[in-house]
């Protein structure tokens, strides 16, 4: 556990015990050491758990409870320390919509060997946030307390409900946390906005200085020119930045060209992480990954030129088919991305966000392009996989279990996504029901799809036991790999699916 924790137990304990004990003696009473718990360094979860116990024992409170009141406790002491990382404008809700972002920030970045719990978020109304917490530890009261002391610091009126709890079996805890205040908040994005980009801004950085808005579907203040390159306009956004439409005069072609946003760019570690990206992609020669031309730097901004591709998602293509794909195209569709990840795990990387939005469907006959690889990582590499941990990454609905666990993700979590995509594209439907994130989320981690035959009579039965195998909730239970998949998916090609 984090030092920082630490150094505020101690100011906890003085105040908690009214001077019944002094916090010599609690440590001496949890560890032999000698050494100092320093704010900054990193040490076992048992001597944070014995120390409140002994604060409890000295109190005459169950530990629980402690535990919660230690977290009302800490809430406004953790606002003061992640000083900067937090929007003056910012609020309870606010806040811990952005706290998985600044425990990256402030902790994974700085300390590699720092293990603070998963903080997932969506924003079910401006009112409304739920919330997804999981950790090895399951101090899912620590996280309730630390949200009731965030309402007491911004004098606001919040009501929590615990929908599911790790103690109870569960295998994460949901916390839906409603602001009951007088005051009205503005209107918040969508989960697919919200996890696009780091809310901090700083003067030396500001929109205006950077000719950038923050509203990134507004076209003005569109460059003219990124290095070599005529900007045509702007695309959308992604997950690190902005991407712009543009133009390679030397070699008269139409290109993508993905800019960094300026919050991002100042973080070291976010900005390693975007180079990364196109590294990864462009280490990759394949027809069904897009294609990686130039990497460079503008307005000390880093851009990636690629290819661009002028057709749909697979999100917008299933729409505009009336909801469904056929079997035969979906097929078809399914292999060629099973082509593309073979090509990237065999170069032992990990998409991590495979799923509607990230394939694009090229020319007449919509073939595959597989995008994005900003949340790829190399699996083993553990800078890699702390450096993405740092947001809600990805969608909910093509999540693998072991995703929204604490387990390491590996090659089968694309396949899993990989999964659910055949699932709705055959079906027009999830296999996964749920009303919101966390009750899909709930459901991905039960493990228990509506089997696809029964929303699909009649379907070739290869195909529906592949997906469903896909769709396994024990990852050993898919197939071995990407390639099994291709040659699976050709042999139902040949049967004429």
């Amino acid at each position: 556990m984090h030092g920082i924790i630490f150094f505020y137990i101690q100011k906890f304990a003085d105040e908690a015990t009214s001077g019944k004990t002094t916090w010599l003696k609690l440590r001496e009473t949890v560890t032999a050491t000698d050494n100092r718990y320093l704010p900054n360094e990193v040490y076992p979860d048992a001597d944070a758990i014995g120390l409140l116990q002994k604060i409890a024992d000295t109190c005459g409170e169950p530990l629980p409870l402690l535990i919660e009141r230690f977290g009302e406790f800490l809430a406004p002491h953790l606002v003061k320390v992640a000083g900067q990382h937090v929007d003056p404008s910012w609020q309870t809700l606010d806040l811990i919509e952005n706290t998985e972002s600044i425990i990256h920030t402030m902790i994974r970045a700085a300390n590699p060997g720092a293990e603070p719990p998963v903080l997932q978020t969506v924003r079910h109304s401006p009112n409304e946030l739920h919330l997804v917490y999981s950790s090895g530890r399951q101090l899912c009261l620590l996280a309730k307390g630390v949200t009731q002391g965030l309402a007491r610091h911004y004098n606001e009126t919040i009501m929590i409900e615990e929908t599911s709890c790790m103690h109870k079996g569960d295998p994460f805890c949901c916390f839906v946390i409603q602001d009951e205040s007088n005051e009205t908040h503005s209107t918040k994005s969508p989960l697919s906005e919200t996890i696009a980009f780091d809310p901090r801004s700083g003067d030396s950085l500001s929109p205006q200085k950077m000719n950038w808005h923050s509203n990134l579907s507004d076209p003005s203040g569109t460059p003219e020119t990124i290095d070599n390159f005529l900007v045509k306009g702007v695309i959308g956004s992604g997950g690190m930045g902005r991407v712009y439409r543009g133009y390679d005069t030397r070699l008269d072609r139409d290109i993508a060209i993905k800019v960094m946003h300026p919050s991002r760019a100042k973080d070291d570690v976010s900005r390693k992480r975007f180079l990364r990206e196109s590294k990864t992609a462009a280490s990759i020669n394949h027809p069904s990954i897009v294609t990686i031309y130039q990497i460079g730097e503008h307005d000390s901004l880093p851009y990636i030129a690629m290819q661009y591709i002028d057709g749909p998602n697979l999100s917008e293509h299933r729409t505009q088919s009336g909801g469904v794909i056929p079997v035969p195209e979906a097929v078809r569709i399914g292999r060629e991305i099973s082509e593309g990840l073979a090509a990237a795990h065999q170069k032992n990387l990990v998409h991590r966000d495979i799923k509607p939005d990230n394939i694009l469907l090229e020319g007449p006959e919509h073939h595959v392009q597989i995008i994005d690889f900003g949340l790829a990582h190399e699996a083993g590499n553990e800078e890699s996989r702390l450096t993405v941990n740092n947001a809600v990454i990805g969608t909910p609905a093509y999540m693998s279990p072991e995703r929204i666990g604490t387990d390491e993700v590996d090659a089968k979590s694309d396949l899993f996504g990989l999964g659910v995509i055949l699932y709705e594209m055959i079906s027009g439907k999830l296999p996964f029901d749920g009303k919101s994130m966390v009750s899909i989320l709930a459901a991905i981690s039960r493990g228990k799809p509506t089997a696809i035959n029964t929303a699909v009579p009649g379907m070739p039965k290869d195909l529906a036991i592949l997906i469903m195998q896909l769709l396994s909730n024990d990852r050993d239970e898919r197939p071995v790999d990407a390639n099994s998949v291709v040659e699976q998916l050709r042999a139902i090609e040949k049967q004429g699916a």
